[in-house]
């Protein structure tokens, strides 16, 4: 193999390199494959290319989807526990404090963000159709005479 060769295969193995590492940096950050590839500059079937046949990248890749859905799930439960501030508007239009110029905010909480993370997190107790072993148990008294009722 020649030198020039060589050093060629080495700059090609060093840009691919420097490019799986800014794309799964982008992952973990957005959980999004095609924006991070873009980022990266790298086309998707390149990308799937190198998954199929790096073991070590495809397990950084899962890792790094797992951070993103990590920060996902860090951010629901913020806007579902502490809440986040909502403008308050009137016809149509931010009302301000008249002193300060700011905008006047209300605290406002996700019900469904809290819900969908006590299903994820304690299925048992919160999934839809789930009914509990205790009140399960019904009690039926069928008789001929309305008054026993």
């Amino acid at each position: 193999m020649s030198e020039a060769h060589s050093a060629k295969q080495r700059t090609s193995y060093g840009r691919s390199r420097q490019r799986k590492e800014q794309f799964l940096t982008h992952l973990a950050a957005n959980g999004n494959i095609s924006a991070a590839g873009r980022f990266a500059n790298v086309q998707r079937s390149t990308l799937y290319h190198w998954k199929e046949t790096d073991p070590q990248f495809a397990s950084l890749w899962d890792d790094a989807l797992e951070e993103a859905a990590d920060a996902l799930e860090a951010e629901a439960r913020r806007r579902a526990v502490e809440g986040y501030d909502e403008p308050i508007t009137y016809g149509g239009r931010v009302v301000c404090d008249p002193e300060t110029g700011s905008p006047l905010v209300r605290k406002k909480y996700s019900d469904g963000l809290m819900a969908f993370l006590l299903k994820a997190h304690r299925p048992s107790r919160f999934k839809a159709g789930h009914i509990d072993a205790q009140a399960s148990a019904i009690s039926i008294c069928i008789s001929h005479d309305d008054r026993a009722l």
